[in-house]
């Protein structure tokens, strides 16, 4: 079957279609044929070598997470044709057939095709984020730093239908559209003085860079969510998370990687 692959980190001109063996569905599996795949951030930072450090040189190296198709092979609940969607953690979802765990797809809504649908499994993040990790009730004020990207736009969104505050930080060209997602307020990253902001419940930062500023910005029992980490920096990040988390966690303010 044809699948994408790239043999060096580089730009997306290193992809290339190879030829691989289908996948054999381990017990428990579902066989699925791929109809699209989406191409989030984390994909974009693995194939240009930000994260080599944690990804390694092990070549040749598949892509995608996030994908459509159809049910190829029968499993309980789920017939040969059903429509799904879904994402895969361990990636390489680029391909005509996949096989993966039936936890990790559902049914595909009705009301859009399977393209459209592709691009939405990425927000499943902000439900994690938002319901389970930080508990998100109503009243209470969100920042969604990145507001206007596949997890951000999500959570400005689901932040407004669960009843909070919403103030998003974005590109000065989507100051606009993150308006009309449903922000109560919306500034440009690059000339909003964090300070101004006021204090949130709810910190949830699809960035990596500064996450000190914006953990400063926590109420008492306030809690922050970062899905990234400050890629030219990996392991210092990563630590600094981990570290935050420990420290202040006891304190009530909570540092959550979703």
């Amino acid at each position: 079957m044809r699948a994408a692959r790239f043999d060096r980190y580089g730009p997306a001109e290193v992809l290339y279609e190879a030829r691989v063996p289908k996948p054999v569905p381990e017990p428990g599996q579902v066989l699925v044929r791929v109809h699209a795949t989406s191409v989030n951030g984390g994909d974009l930072h693995i194939r240009a070598g930000r994260v080599k450090v944690l990804t390694g040189r092990k070549f040749p190296m598949a892509t995608g997470v996030d994908f459509t198709g159809e049910i190829a092979s029968a499993a309980p609940g789920l017939e040969v044709g059903d429509r799904v969607w879904g994402l895969r953690r361990a990636g390489g979802v680029a391909a005509e057939y996949i096989a993966v765990d039936p936890d990790r797809l559902s049914l595909a809504p009705k009301g859009l095709d399977l393209v459209e649908a592709a691009a939405l499994p990425v927000g499943t993040t902000a439900i994690t984020a938002l319901r389970d990790k930080a508990r998100l009730k109503a009243g209470e004020r969100l920042l969604v730093r990145g507001a206007a990207g596949g997890v951000g736009a999500i959570a400005v969104q689901l932040g407004h239908a669960m009843g909070a505050h919403v103030t998003a930080l974005t590109g000065a060209g989507t100051v606009d559209l993150v308006r009309e997602l449903g922000a109560d307020e919306a500034h440009d990253y690059r000339r909003a003085d964090p300070a101004a902001l006021g204090s949130f419940d709810v910190v949830l930062s699809t960035t990596g860079t500064g996450l000190p500023t914006y953990r400063r910005l926590l109420s008492p029992r306030g809690r922050m969510v970062t899905i990234a980490f400050d890629t030219d920096h990996p392991l210092p990040s990563l630590s600094d998370i981990a570290g935050a988390h420990r420290a202040l966690e006891a304190g009530g303010v909570r540092v959550l990687p979703a």
